[in-house]
């Protein structure tokens, strides 16, 4: 009985083992920002008689176009500053049983997006808005840094909350790949020039 116990006790060791390390390591989750003082704003919208509701104007996808193009020249918006299908694919791909196209611009001037913005025509539909922020390599070096200095001190707080003593960072995950571009959805609530970096890192505690 005694010989089994033992046995018993020695193939648990490696999971008493284990579930004593994990309790023993505090995991953060670290942001640090990036404030881009120049970025490209970027706005791509598609034009189709698809959409159920204009389906009664009984216009085809060239007056529409138009209707489009003249309500642009009207805010001061050439039709020459539009790009359509920016990429290899375009309306195609939105699977509608419709003539349309998708249309890209883009400026440096947020007066200029915000016109852009609340232009409405008869089937324009708004696909999304983002701004381009520029992160090259000196960037992205204080970015990792202050994302780590944001992880330890998180990480001290707590451990002294647990009244333990920080030690040595065992892992670190980077959870976002920086590029030297990278693009961030406008929203209303935040800067439009900002970029959140996070970085979830694993203490050990002593």
């Amino acid at each position: 009985m005694k010989q089994l116990l033992y046995v018993l006790l020695v193939a648990m060791m490696p999971s008493l083992m284990a579930a004593q390390e994990q309790s023993a390591t505090i995991t953060v989750l670290a942001r640090a920002i990036h404030v881009d003082s120049s970025p490209i704003y970027k706005a791509t919208v598609s034009i189709s008689p698809a959409y159920s509701s204009y389906a009664s104007d009984g216009m085809d996808f060239e007056e529409l176009r138009s209707l489009y193009q003249k309500a642009l020249e009207l805010q001061g918006i050439s039709w020459k500053e539009i790009k359509e299908r920016p990429y290899e694919f375009g309306f195609e791909t939105m699977g509608y049983d419709k003539e349309g196209a998708i249309y890209e611009f883009s400026t440096s001037s947020i007066e200029k997006m915000r016109t852009f913005l609340t232009i409405k025509s008869l089937g324009l539909q708004r696909l999304n808005s983002v701004a381009v922020i520029k992160i090259d390599e000196n960037a992205a070096k204080l970015l990792y840094g202050k994302a780590m200095e944001d992880a330890r001190k998180k990480a001290s707080l707590i451990a002294l909350t647990l009244g333990k003593e920080l030690g040595d960072v065992i892992t670190v995950e980077d959870n976002q790949y920086l590029n030297e571009q990278v693009e961030t959805a406008i929203y209303y609530d935040r800067p439009v020039n900002e970029y959140i970096y996070s970085l979830q890192v694993v203490f050990e505690t002593k």
